[in-house]
């Protein structure tokens, strides 16, 4: 009984933390939520467009302490691959505790037109295991992403996930996943500072919007600062450096209601 007991407040405390976002997809390295045109790369499940200009093979991990909560860490691993006219990602990202947990897979190819715009497809796989059935129930849906200049200084980042309103068989029953479209604008203000503005809308919910401003030190060390808002206001900082072949983000969101959450990012190029 204690068990069980345990399991269903850690269940009820994943199911609430994740309701603050309803984005199946979190970016917890991009300050304010600001994945939509984030062209400095933070994390995983970017906009799929971001991953056209990629010039070198890449190797990121993630890790995410959601509210100072074990259980409710995340861990992620991403592999990105140039061709001669494409980019190929892959994307894993594990979430929860034992009793309750999700499994996230993507593959992305993406491909930059002649710097005109920008253009990626993800196929997303979404495995949510119960522990009353004992299996996993899993999902296939798409992610859509456009990168457009506007002008030398001015990017426009459109994504759109699970368009089609894609369910998912849950047990003994069927759940609409989130259908979600972001819109977002990069500024470069100078050629270290840029800001950037993202709305996100799920079809059944409320508008999410966020901002940062991010700045860049001699190309090497960067820092950004950001603010989101869904029913609460949360605050962003994070910062990361370029050492040689290896860069390390991390970025801090304080959850007025939830708590502190931290993520750490960890890259190398070849």
């Amino acid at each position: 009984m204690k068990n069980l007991l345990i399991v269903a407040i850690l269940a009820g405390s994943y199911q609430l933390a994740t309701a603050q976002s309803w984005f199946p997809l979190s970016h917890p390295l991009s300050a304010g939520g600001t994945p939509a045109t984030d062209t400095r790369h933070r994390g995983l499940f970017l906009n799929p467009a971001l991953h056209a200009p990629v010039k070198h093979p890449q190797l990121y991990a993630e890790y995410e302490s959601r509210y100072s909560i074990t259980e409710l860490a995340s861990k992620g691993l991403a592999f990105a691959y140039p061709f001669s006219h494409f980019t190929v990602t892959a994307e894993f990202r594990y979430s929860g505790f034992e009793a309750y947990h999700e499994l996230l897979a993507g593959v992305a190819v993406a491909r930059d037109f002649g710097g005109k715009f920008g253009m990626g497809l993800q196929l997303v796989s979404d495995s949510r295991y119960s522990v009353e059935t004992d299996r996993y129930y899993t999902a296939f849906y798409p992610y859509l992403g456009l990168t457009v200049p506007l002008s030398p200084a001015l990017l426009l980042g459109i994504s759109t996930f699970n368009p089609f309103l894609k369910k998912m068989k849950y047990a003994a029953a069927e759940r609409t996943m989130p259908s979600v479209y972001s819109a977002g604008l990069n500024v470069k203000i100078t050629e270290s500072v840029q800001w950037r503005l993202q709305a996100d809308k799920e079809i059944s919910n409320a508008l999410r919007v966020g901002s940062a401003f991010d700045i860049s030190v001699s190309g090497s060390v960067f820092f950004q600062a950001g603010v989101s808002y869904l029913h609460f206001v949360v605050p962003a900082l994070g910062a990361g450096f370029l050492v040689q072949r290896w860069r390390f983000d991390l970025t801090a969101t304080l959850h007025p209601l939830l708590g502190l959450s931290v993520a750490g990012g960890l890259g190398y190029h070849f």
